[in-house]
């Protein structure tokens, strides 16, 4: 609360500035007033500021009977899609497999701020990311707030709840580490992270890389992926294919359609084979999207204009620049030609100088010694799939060489 005196030709005014409920207040108090009077009247405003706001605020009446959460949810589900036409479903796997699971027989109007601290320490104690748990509070805190705009509820209890403050990775790959993945992954899981490493695409995406994606123009091999899955997801119009990533993808090779990672189903099913490849390699803590974090780095550590990374990443441009900037394949076919020197400069350095003559190289043969054993499991009945060969067998490390 504050008094100001403005001098006039009347005499000083006295303006009162109240702050109530987030709403400025300025009445006028009167001219000439000394400090008792001013106090007298500003206390007779602030009354009647608090008796007009206390009428107004007519308390809403919760409906007769109250849907469960579970009950509400299609509601919800129906409300998000209206929204956005292309979710990518984490919202719904949130809400099938943790919220209505614990929250799905409750009423809307017994969700009690206790019931959020029993859900944290729940979902913590099952070792759920930070990140995960902050996604999965934001939509239990999205369907209450639906609830009260349909007035399916009096009020969002759970507003205040402590949610856990997601903080993004930093982490960046090594190349001590990618020497010592390359040398326990498959044929398939290598060429999968060189492409990582050389488009920057997320997991799902390269899983789902098609023939068709692929365009051959004046300069070279270039891919155009399918749109990202949300505006949370944005995927670059088209990305330049350098050496590294064309012999990932094996384009050398005679293919018939179809894509180029078929023997996983989705993301999903090549996550288990990566998290069994950096155990194997003995490295820690290394998530495949750290390889979009790393091709970033590596992009900005070659000397290439910020700008032009944001765009191979797939991210809006600051401002207009996405409307009146056109024209990027010779700076974006550039950018990864750089990447491409960079690369094998980085992993030169931890082969050795011994080993100097072989390059990084993405094995476009399979090795006549996985041939050979497959000849021998199958005339004994007896398949082995190649992720599982185990480290010790002649076969894995013919897999693993770059020869």
């Amino acid at each position: 609360m504050n008094i100001h005196r403005i001098p006039t030709s009347k005499g000083i005014r006295s303006v009162l500035t109240y702050w109530y409920q987030g709403i400025r207040y300025r009445p006028f108090l009167g001219i000439n007033l000394s400090a008792d009077k001013e106090r007298e009247a500003s206390l007779k405003v602030i009354t009647a500021i608090h008796k007009n706001t206390a009428e107004k605020q007519i308390p809403r009446s919760l409906p007769p009977e109250s849907p469960t959460f579970g009950a509400f949810v299609p509601t919800y589900l129906q409300y998000l899609k209206a929204k956005r036409r292309d979710s990518d479903q984490r919202n719904e796997k949130a809400l099938t497999l943790h919220l209505i699971p614990h929250f799905g027989s409750k009423r809307l109007a017994e969700v009690r701020m206790e019931d959020g601290l029993i859900y944290l320490e729940k979902r913590r104690a099952e070792k759920a990311a930070e990140g995960t748990i902050e996604r999965e509070c934001a939509v239990l805190s999205a369907v209450l707030n639906l609830a009260v705009e349909c007035e399916a509820l009096d009020k969002n209890r759970l507003r205040r709840l402590p949610v856990p403050q997601y903080v993004k990775r930093e982490r960046v790959a090594e190349s001590w580490e990618l020497q010592k993945i390359q040398k326990a992954s498959s044929q398939e899981v290598w060429r999968v992270v060189v492409l990582a490493l050389q488009t920057g695409m997320r997991e799902s995406k390269l899983i789902d890389i098609h023939e068709e994606w692929l365009v051959q123009r004046g300069d070279g091999l270039w891919l155009a992926p399918s749109p990202g899955r949300s505006s949370n997801k944005r995927v670059a119009k088209a990305i330049p294919i350098n050496d590294l990533a064309r012999a990932a993808l094996r384009c050398d090779l005679p293919k018939i359609g179809g894509r180029f990672f078929g023997r996983w189903k989705d993301a999903n099913s090549f996550k288990h084979r990566w998290l069994e490849t950096i155990e194997r390699a003995g490295v820690h803590e290394l998530h495949f999207h750290d390889l979009r974090h790393t091709f970033a780095t590596w992009l900005l550590e070659a000397g290439v204009d910020y700008i032009v990374i944001e765009k191979l990443l797939g991210h809006r441009l600051p401002g207009t620049g996405d409307l009146y900037i056109h024209d990027w394949d010779s700076r974006l076919r550039d950018a990864v030609t750089r990447l491409a020197v960079l690369t094998e400069q980085k992993l030169r350095e931890e082969i050795g100088a011994k080993k100097q003559e072989k390059a990084f190289q993405v094995p476009l043969e399979v090795p006549p010694s996985y041939v050979e054993l497959i000849q021998n499991r199958v005339s004994s009945g007896k398949m082995v799939p190649r992720d599982r060969i185990e480290l010790s067998t002649p076969a894995f490390s013919g897999l693993c060489s770059t020869n």
